[in-house]
């Protein structure tokens, strides 16, 4: 019964002298102070409760003869029990910190993923719009009426382009309405000089992909190419495996256009911070072929 009452009184006694040290010293970057400050404490402490233990054999000599230990014996044991609190609490509070700095550190790499992510969304607003009022002015002096349709199917597209742009990524089936709209506008300047194949792909509803990537892609495909009523642009979208395949035939152009940078690697860049993977680019002598990732929607959580 006594070594239990003296157990208990040390354990809570050193207890709470743990948890003032622990608010008093918070944080990894106090954590060496803290342990030096916590074991004078905690070995004076110690002393103290050994003296106040031998009290009652002092004043009235209680304790049975075969029973009494030197002082120096119980001081010993005493700082054995202590030794023992403080490895179960030490343990389990650096285990915290460790995990908190796990999770601290998983939500910064996060959030810097979403800001980079939001940056490179960023560019696709402008680099269609740029883009789709160059097409513009080339299509106003030819003829300004097609030139007004036109800009009410860009405002249609672009107001689409608005309602999805927040978002991470978007069914297939949506991003495929967008190309519509947007082959729209297309036919008004090229005709049947640029033509998109998407046979039967309507059908996968289980399957999602980042907002726009087809839409620069084939963006992209014109811009590097001749698209001419002989020698048609042919872009070809199919499902392969798991991934979406964007293939055009390939006629460079002679005089190539200033690249902005944004198309192939804002695509790459942004499936890789969603979901670790990258896109596959295919060429040859006839053939461009861009294959991206679709996404299943138990990657994301």
């Amino acid at each position: 019964v006594i070594s239990i009452l003296h157990i208990t009184i040390f354990w809570w006694a050193e207890y709470w002298l743990i948890i003032y040290l622990r608010k008093k010293y918070k944080g990894i970057e106090h954590y060496t102070k803290r342990i030096i400050v916590q074991t004078v404490l905690l070995l004076l402490s110690t002393l103290a409760l050994t003296l106040i233990a031998d009290i009652p054999e002092l004043c009235f000599g209680i304790i049975p003869e075969p029973l009494k230990e030197p002082f120096f014996k119980k001081y010993m044991a005493s700082l054995i029990i202590t030794a023992i609190i403080i490895s179960i609490y030490e343990a389990r509070y650096t285990f915290e910190l460790f995990k908190q700095g796990l999770v601290k550190n998983e939500e910064l790499l996060k959030k810097n993923a979403q800001a980079q992510l939001e940056s490179l969304k960023n560019q696709v607003n402008p680099h269609f719009l740029f883009n789709s009022l160059n097409t513009l002015i080339s299509v106003i002096p030819e003829n300004p009426e097609v030139a007004v349709s036109f800009t009410e199917n860009l405002s249609n597209v672009y107001r689409y382009i608005l309602e999805i742009r927040d978002k991470e990524v978007i069914s297939l089936k949506e991003e495929l309405d967008c190309i519509k709209a947007y082959e729209f506008l297309l036919k008004i300047r090229f005709e049947e000089a640029v033509q998109i194949n998407y046979p039967d792909i309507e059908k996968t509803e289980d399957r999602f992909l980042i907002p726009m990537s087809v839409q620069m892609l084939i963006e992209n495909a014109i811009k590097h190419n001749v698209v001419s009523q002989h020698k048609p642009l042919i872009i070809d979208i199919m499902i392969e495996n798991e991934s979406l395949v964007i293939s055009n035939n390939v006629q460079p152009k002679l005089v190539k256009e200033p690249s902005t940078n944004v198309g192939l690697e804002n695509i790459d860049r942004r499936y890789e911070l969603l979901i670790q993977k990258n896109i596959v680019i295919t060429k040859n002598e006839t053939t461009f072929s861009v294959k991206i990732p679709l996404v299943k929607m138990t990657e994301l959580k």
